[in-house]
This record gives structure tokens, sequence and C-alpha cells, in this order.
């Protein structure tokens, strides 16, 4: 069964969205790509079970796969839980560097959590009880070092049911700071067949474009995932160009900030 592949595209002013299919296309091993500084920011439990434990220690083990395959072309900066992370997550303290795990301090964060959205932010849950990191209290990339891209394997925090108008109150403000891609969910995804984080790293490492890796990874690791990727770009084609991009050509992709921004993109599977 081939699932689904929708990517929807929309100008800021006026917000238009048009529709368009793209396929799966046949990646072959690419060239070595420049060695990126990495975050892990991963939470198991949480502080008085205000949130549920998966069970079965799947986030740690989808995190340890993860830090050990990107370990092996790139340097793992921290590898963190999410206690107290949620200043260094947002703009109030995102560039505190690599010793407290800021955001800013790397070039890709990677981190498994519980995750939603609301209409006006898209959040993370932190081990704290009744702590979240919200998308709209974010800045991503302008502090420190340039955080290029963020996934995130936690449910709905890509939402996109609701209509682009919460889209981009979501999402505008982190890519804001310069964000290249942000992957994620449009919907749950399901803890278990944690070696998905393994696969998503070497396809990667393999030249794949990194929103496809994640499309590629986590929907066979389970055909009930949702998972979602999405960038920005100057204007239309330009965002779908930078919608390919890949580890080799991540640091020669121009960074856009605030109004340079004309474009959103998103690609999801069902």
């Amino acid at each position: 069964m081939s699932p689904r592949r929708l990517v929807t595209r929309f100008t800021l002013v006026p917000a238009l969205a048009a529709a368009a299919l793209i396929g799966a296309s046949n990646v072959e091993a690419g060239p070595p790509h420049a060695r990126m500084e990495v975050g892990i920011r991963c939470q198991q439990e949480y502080q008085n079970n205000w949130q549920l434990d998966v069970g079965n220690n799947d986030v740690w083990r989808r995190c340890s796969n993860f830090n050990s395959q990107i370990g092996q072309t790139d340097n793992v900066g921290f590898y963190f839980n999410l206690h107290g992370a949620k200043a260094p997550l947002e703009k109030t303290s995102d560039g505190c560097g690599q010793g407290c795990g800021g955001a800013d301090s790397v070039d890709f964060l990677y981190m498994n959590m519980h995750g939603g959205a609301n209409s006006s932010s898209a959040f993370f849950d932190m081990w704290d009880q009744n702590s979240r990191a919200f998308t709209s209290n974010m800045r991503l990339g302008d502090n420190s070092r340039q955080l290029m891209v963020l996934a995130t394997f936690g449910c709905s925090s890509l939402l996109l049911s609701d209509g682009n108008t919460n889209i981009l109150n979501r999402w505008q403000p982190p890519f804001s700071g310069g964000l290249v891609l942000t992957a994620g969910g449009h919907g749950t995804l399901f803890s278990g067949n944690d070696q998905s984080a393994t696969e998503f790293a070497s396809r990667m490492q393999d030249g794949e474009p990194i929103g496809q890796a994640w499309l590629e990874s986590t929907w066979y690791a389970d055909n009930s995932n949702t998972p979602t990727f999405m960038n920005t770009g100057r204007d239309a084609n330009d965002c779908f160009n930078r919608s390919k991009v890949s580890l080799p050509s991540l640091f020669g992709t121009p960074i856009l900030r605030d109004s340079a921004i004309g474009y959103f993109c998103w690609a999801s599977w069902n």
C-alpha cells in the first residue's frame, strides 16, 4: 500500500493555498556532508505522572538509536532529558549554550516527547509538571549558532487540519529566526519500532533529503503514523526547492528571517 504524499503551499499575504502531489524518488548515497553540531533532548516519564509514560523505555531507546547513528558522522553536542528545558527551547534562553541544551547552540535538534497544538501554538511537554515549551515563544536560529533543523517525534505539533491562519500562528515565530526545516507529525506518532530513529539518521547520511528521510522512516515504522515536515522559501518555487534540502546541501542553504520569508510549504503522509 502506498501512502498519500501531499504538499501544501501558501503565501503569507494573502493566505492562498495550493496543493500538488509529489512521488517518492530513489536517492543514491550522497557525498560526505559538513560535520554538524547535533543536540538531542528526550523525555520518557514525567514529574508526578502529569503525562503518560509510553512504556517499554521506547523514548530512551529511540533517542539512543538516533544518537548512535548520527554520531557516526556528526558531533553530538548534548543528549539531555527535558527537565527544566522550557527556557532553553524558547527565545528567553535558547542561546544559553550546549552545556544547558540551548536550541540555538546546535545545527540540528532532535527531540522525542509528548506534543500537541492549539490555535496559537504547537507545544512540547517538559518533564516538569504542567510545563510546556510553546512555538509561539520561539525564535530559532538567531542566537549563538544557527539552528537549521528541528525534528520532533511527538504528536500533532505540525497539525494541518485547522487551516493556514493557525498554522502560521504556530510556526511563523520559530521560523522567523532562520530555521530551515522542521519535522514532526500532523496527528499521532506511535511508540514502538524505535529503529525508525536509526533509519532516519542513516537515510540522511546517505544523502536523502531530510524531509523525505523523515517521511519514509516514520511512516514505514508504523503505517498509522502521520509524519510531516515544513519549510519556508522566498516564493513558491524557492520553497519547493528548499524542501529538498539534504545534509550535504544544508550549510549552503540561504537563511531566511522575518520579512524574507514569503512562503511556507509542507508535506505529510497519511
